[in-house]
């Protein structure tokens, strides 16, 4: 595609474009940043150099500023925000020898140093090659490790001049070194997953690594207490890693149910969970103390201080429970988030936006008129993120990643996730069935029902369409009905039938071998594939839009347009047609669907075939949105602008 020139002029708050070529100009009107939602993927408490009181710490994600640290005074719920250099995000804080925190990355694998006594940060340090490093660990020789994606790696960051050595993959065909433990004796204990998952030992003195004592190797959480190392209800020798039987101090009273430790053990400390009971034990003591037992808000305690104040958190809120208080306090995180992306943005029948972060499980929306917003808490317990909506008699039904989740919110009754009233889950399909991805998005069938495509769990590779009935919450499931592909499109027509797009992606997996993305045709009243195309070296098909009027399915293969007739069962090439990009496409009822194309807006008609660059901005656009009406949206990054045409 030729880019035409742009010409841009700012006049009373709106950006004009013009086209050069096109028929008319349009105005990009600025309707604000409305997704302030944060993520907290890590958490840590430290010393204030300064005041000496303890800070609760906060590894907030930040797509496009960057990653920051929301450093939290508990005890007068008050904070501050500290913007990284860079990374999207953590899930992994450590403080280290030096008055130093680490924080380790994702999306750009890097080690950042930040210095406690400057409250900067002093250093960056970039893993070449590797996106995520997931957790860290301290080494007897001193040096901090992490392990990675997209290649199972360790690493190791010296604090002495903040270099990296790569100590490579060891346990392929596993793409995840996903947790990385210290053991009394220094060396590192080393989980990988997905394909064929291992746990290895990794010894700093002579660089090697050695298989893990299977009893061991279960990947759950693992920490280091009075010379022994724990994990779940286990006890291990930290030189022998024999298991200690019996477990070689009290524990909680079996008579009140299952307990494991809990990942406020410190070396110092033994913590066990047992229900909302948290017990510690310190060597030398004749009985377990009974901590806090409290009610949660079923998140449980993270921390817990110097003074005796145990903290937690839970979405956008934190956890503050008193030393002696026999309530947990629920407190929303009291510092403001730089702006964040929108995952998706939809208009609904009443003319508002609705949006929502890429990860953070919450929803946004906003007035155009008034240019007013609201940002919503957390909608699931879950973590993850919605990754769309429909609307449906006032109602908003989102689905979400990571549990599979359909869920309903009525914006007209009072908030109250807490007690899963309103925003409530009606379907889950994660822990129930293995599908957790609802890649698809939600489309609303004229039969009143949502339409879903979902990525199977973790490891397998796989799709299903889902067929929910908002009213009821029962839904169909249609498993693997291209071939065992996850589905990346889901649109139901006006014929009864379903259209869908496969993918060869799958959760934690490389792009399947051997295959081609496929497009088909399903009978949901039999769970048949009655049609089904096969786009030979292609690797995602997704289903964008169907127009009663001509027809016709809009999809894209591997961002290449095409167009389906349902009724002759073959493919359209529109020429012309910019290539897709984004999320979500915005749709008319006349039959013309605009989507997002790099920088720009593409237009189609999908009863003519006819394709255009309908508008080109400055920045790539991520979501297109239409109104009944026909009032135009989009999101660039984290701006939402209302498209006015004067044609």
């Amino acid at each position: 595609m030729i880019w035409g020139k742009t010409v841009i002029m700012l006049l009373t708050g709106t950006m004009i474009i013009s086209i050069v070529g096109g028929v008319s100009a349009a105005r990009l009107q600025p309707l604000g940043q409305p997704c302030r939602a944060k993520n907290i993927l890590a958490t840590a408490v430290v010393k204030d150099r300064a005041s000496g009181r303890d800070m609760f710490v906060l590894s907030d994600m930040n797509e496009t500023s960057n990653s920051e640290l929301l450093f939290v005074d508990f005890e007068n719920d008050t904070g501050k925000a500290y913007r990284a250099p860079a990374g999207s995000g953590s899930w992994a804080l450590k403080e280290v020898p030096g008055d130093r925190l680490i924080v380790a990355t994702f999306y750009d694998g890097v080690f950042m140093v930040f210095d406690l006594n400057k409250m900067e940060f002093v250093k960056v340090s970039d893993f070449v090659g590797e996106t995520y490093i997931w957790n860290l660990a301290l080494g007897n020789d001193g040096r901090v490790y992490g392990g990675t994606y997209p290649r199972g790696k360790l690493g190791a960051l010296d604090l002495n001049d903040y270099s990296i050595e790569d100590l490579g993959s060891p346990a392929p065909p596993n793409l995840y070194l996903r947790n990385v433990h210290e053991l009394p004796d220094g060396r590192v204990l080393c989980h990988f997953i997905t394909e064929k998952p291992m746990a290895l030992i990794f010894d700093p003195k002579t660089k090697k690594f050695d298989p893990a004592p299977a009893a061991i190797s279960n990947g759950v959480f693992g920490t280091t207490f009075d010379g022994y190392f724990v994990t779940g209800r286990q006890v291990f020798d930290g030189k022998t890693l024999e298991e200690v039987k019996p477990i070689p101090f009290p524990t909680p009273p079996a008579d009140k149910g299952v307990w494991q430790f809990a990942q406020t053990t410190t070396p110092d400390v033994a913590y066990m969970q047992q229900g909302s009971s948290l017990y510690s034990y310190k060597k030398g003591d004749k009985a377990l103390k009974l901590v806090p037992d409290v009610y949660t808000y079923r998140a449980g305690i993270r921390h817990i201080t110097s003074k005796g104040w145990a903290l937690g958190l839970r979405g956008q809120d934190y956890i503050v429970i008193k030393p002696g208080s026999d309530k947990a306090e629920l407190r929303p995180i009291p510092v403001e988030s730089a702006p964040r992306m929108s995952m998706f943005l939809r208009v609904a029948p009443d003319g508002k936006l609705w949006g929502g972060p890429t990860f953070g499980q919450t929803l946004w929306w906003m007035d155009p008129e008034t240019k007013k917003y609201v940002n919503t808490s957390t909608v699931s317990d879950a973590g993850g993120e919605v990754y769309d909506v429909a609307f449906s008699d006032n109602k908003v039904y989102a689905v979400s990643y990571a549990r599979g989740e359909t869920i309903e919110y009525d914006p007209s009754q009072p908030w109250d996730q807490v007690n899963h009233k309103n925003p409530r889950t009606i379907c889950e399909l994660g822990t129930s069935r293995g599908y957790i991805r609802p890649e698809s998005g939600a489309a609303l069938g004229s039969d009143g029902k949502i339409y879903t495509g979902w990525l199977a769990k973790y490891g397998t590779y796989g799709g299903a369409v889902s067929v929910t009935d908002p009213k009821t919450g029962d839904y169909i499931l249609i498993e693997n009905p291209l071939g065992e592909q996850a589905i990346y499109g889901a649109i139901p027509g006006d014929d009864g039938l379903i259209y869908v797009g496969s993918s060869l992606a799958g959760n934690g997996l490389p792009i399947k071998k051997g295959e081609s993305s496929r497009f088909g045709v399903v009978d949901p009243s039999t769970k048949k594939t009655i049609f089904q195309h096969e786009f030979t070296g292609n690797t995602s098909v997704q289903v964008l839009a169907y127009d009663p009027g001509s027809k016709r399915a809009l999809i894209s293969v591997d961002g290449n347009i095409k167009l389906f007739d349902t009724v002759k069962r073959e493919f359209l090439e529109p020429s012309n047609a910019p290539v897709r990009s984004g999320r979500s496409v915005g749709q008319t009822k006349d039959g013309v669907a605009y989507y997002p194309s790099k920088a720009s807006i593409a237009k189609i008609d999908m009863r003519t075939a006819k394709c255009s660059v309908y508008l080109e901005t400055e920045k790539n656009v991520d979501n297109v949105a239409c109104s009944a009406d026909g009032k135009l949206y989009i999101s660039c990054e984290v701006d939402v602008f209302a498209v006015v045409d004067d044609k």
